[in-house]
């Protein structure tokens, strides 16, 4: 673990807090756990979103599920142990996670249905829409909460971010070619 990661998480953890960040934080760790306000919102689109909005709410949640399966697998070789267990005096304000921590599952599944979502959106109309932005942005509020609440390293959030975004982008990729290749979603005359 370098220093820098260590100074970030207490950073983080320890000095930029106050009682409403402790809140907020505890908040989103909260309504993101097993990906349940990622379905919410993947629902919603799906609902209200047009032929468009399902075929990005199908992007974001394969990436979801391959975000979670893949950061899961990778998290068991790497076997990083959680700030709470290495580090003395970590403000721990969420329930003790008994897994590792290198790379945060939360965060790699919170950027893999945003990214994926908004990447084929983007790829299907040519732009990302405010609720894309809208959904990156907590997607980052996410995975500053989790370090803030005392779970995991900024590295091991970096990490699950990364994966997250490489996983939404190739599921927007092979959802939006399996649209154009099968005709997915739209009628096709057969002679």
């Amino acid at each position: 673990m370098t220093d820098l990661n260590y100074f970030l998480f207490r950073l983080t953890n320890g000095t930029l807090t106050n009682p409403v960040l402790d809140l907020c934080a505890a908040f989103l760790s909260l309504i993101n756990d097993y990906g349940l306000v990622w379905l919410v919102l993947l629902g919603v689109l799906a609902a209200l979103g047009g032929n468009t909005g399902r075929r990005a709410a199908l992007a974001g949640l394969i990436a979801l599920l391959v975000g979670v399966a893949s950061s899961e697998v990778l998290k068991n070789l790497v076997m990083q142990p959680r700030p709470f267990l290495e580090l003395p005096d970590v403000r721990l304000l969420v329930s003790p996670p008994s897994s590792y921590s290198f790379p945060s599952v939360n965060v790699a599944y919170a950027f893999a249905a945003s990214t994926g979502a908004s990447l084929a959106t983007r790829r299907l109309l040519g732009r990302i829409p405010a609720w894309g932005w809208a959904s990156l942005a907590l997607a980052a509020a996410i995975s500053y909460s989790r370090v803030y609440v005392g779970v995991h390293y900024p590295s091991d959030v970096l990490g699950g971010a990364l994966l997250g975004v490489s996983v939404g982008w190739l599921a927007a990729l092979m959802v939006t070619r399996l649209g154009k290749h099968e005709g997915f979603g739209r009628s096709t005359n057969t002679r």
